[in-house]
């Protein structure tokens, strides 16, 4: 019969192989990087989020509705933010086809498939 690890037999694993002190050194080499990264990642989204908001509101969207419509726009950066080049049609298409599946109003998608793929 094989042998099973536990919840508690991997945290007692975890725990002797992650001393404090070397985790701290750990963390404080890679912390700089790690802020960079998080901010050279984070911020794109935000800003397509927060023009998002802007389009949204100038459309007349009931606010329940944006939380949708936000995933949509999230969803297509990360998609954008995976191509070089221009992002084919067909993902659009499809991306967009999962939202208006999901009850955004597709008219609205398309405004804001403008703002993510400029």
């Amino acid at each position: 019969m094989p042998i099973v690890k536990s919840a508690g037999d991997m945290t007692q694993m975890f725990s002797a192989k992650t001393a404090p002190d070397r985790v701290a050194t750990r963390y404080g080499a890679a912390r700089d990087i790690a802020i960079n990264k998080y901010i050279s990642y984070a911020v794109p989204f935000r800003i397509v989020v927060e023009m998002a908001r802007e389009k949204l509101i100038k459309l007349g969207v009931p606010s329940g509705k944006w939380g949708v419509h936000f995933a949509f726009v999230e969803a297509l950066k990360r998609i954008a933010m995976a191509y070089k080049g221009v992002v084919p049609t067909e993902i659009v298409n499809a991306v967009k086809a999962e939202y208006v599946a999901k009850g955004a109003d597709p008219a609205v998608l398309d405004e804001l498939v403008k703002i993510v793929i400029a």
